[in-house]
């Protein structure tokens, strides 16, 4: 008996220095409900109409790759991190479960589901046994098309919660995961959402027109002669900031490196400079400064 005291004794004495440290989790999609359990019905032509889905993090937070906090034996707290780009993974795992469901994805389409995550939050609650997870979700979302016309917008939300080891990252992944399955099968199940999506009629905004309607040739022309000739120049024809910023955006969802995206970015030839709506639409999609600096200096060499 005395030496089983002595070692919770141990154990009390150490869990202050250990609760300080950040937990950090390789976030994944596994939720603890039954495949199938969670699902969302569409109503007819909802699936028959494709749309174009964006996923933009407007939490409320410190740094973006805080998702929540835990606490130790006594007072002390410490964060919970995920390693990796939050926006991707949602994008990815929100496309997954709504493709189960029926919904069709279309990246040009000209209507468009715009998800704002305002909340994706895990909660570790110590006790002396085991500890408590909880998670909140919330997403606010707006159905419109690139001419900026709205047909429908919402909030849904979505919460999660099991017991399991201080600081298990399963844990926590399992919550969040139960929490985003059901905040999604709450917004593809708003009637009032699905009605709207059969009965939009989309209109293509100014900017798709332009890039429809304008040849490809004159905007490689605007390129130099001799930039285009140098050796240390890459074959491939000059891109738009927004390009780019698709391809940025893919090597962070494989999570390569600030310093090589950068490397990678110095090396591209841009068709035009960036304008004002091009900084928002980096700054909104995370992109590193040190990134969008390198970006910016190839626009106007």
């Amino acid at each position: 008996m005395r030496s089983f005291r002595l070692a919770i004794a141990a154990l009390v004495a150490v869990s202050p220095l250990m609760a300080g440290e950040d937990l950090v989790i390789p976030l994944k999609f596994i939720p603890t409900t039954k495949p199938g359990a969670v699902k969302a019905t569409l109503q007819e032509g909802v699936s028959g109409k494709a749309i174009a889905l964006q996923v933009q993090d407007a939490r409320s937070v410190g740094s973006r790759d805080i998702i929540g906090e835990g606490t130790g034996s006594g007072d002390d707290t410490f964060r919970i991190r995920y390693a990796g780009h939050l926006p991707g993974f949602l994008k990815t795992t929100i496309t997954d479960r709504f493709n189960a469901w029926g919904v069709l994805f279309e990246d040009n389409s000209n209507l468009v589901l715009t998800i704002r995550v305002t909340r994706f939050h895990v909660l570790e609650t110590h006790a002396f046994m085991n500890s408590t997870f909880t998670a909140e979700v919330q997403l606010p979302y707006t159905l419109a098309d690139r001419a900026g016309h709205v047909f429908a917008e919402g909030t849904a939300m979505g919460n999660g919660k099991t017991k399991g080891r201080w600081r298990n990252p399963v844990n926590c992944e399992e919550v969040l995961s139960d929490a985003l399955q059901q905040a999604g099968a709450v917004l593809m199940s708003d009637t009032k959402l699905q009605e709207a999506w059969v009965a939009a009629k989309p209109e293509a905004g100014a900017m798709a027109q332009t890039k429809t309607a304008a040849p490809l040739k004159p905007v490689a022309m605007s390129v130099p002669p001799s930039r285009i000739h140098s050796k240390s120049a890459p074959a491939t024809l000059p891109k738009t900031p927004a390009q780019l910023l698709t391809d940025v955006t893919r090597l962070r969802k494989q999570q390569v490196g600030t310093d090589l995206i950068v490397d990678y970015v110095s090396q591209q030839n841009l068709a035009t400079g960036f304008s004002a709506d091009d900084m928002v639409a980096w700054k909104k999609a995370g992109i590193p400064e040190p990134v969008m600096r390198a970006a910016i200096q190839r626009a106007g060499s």
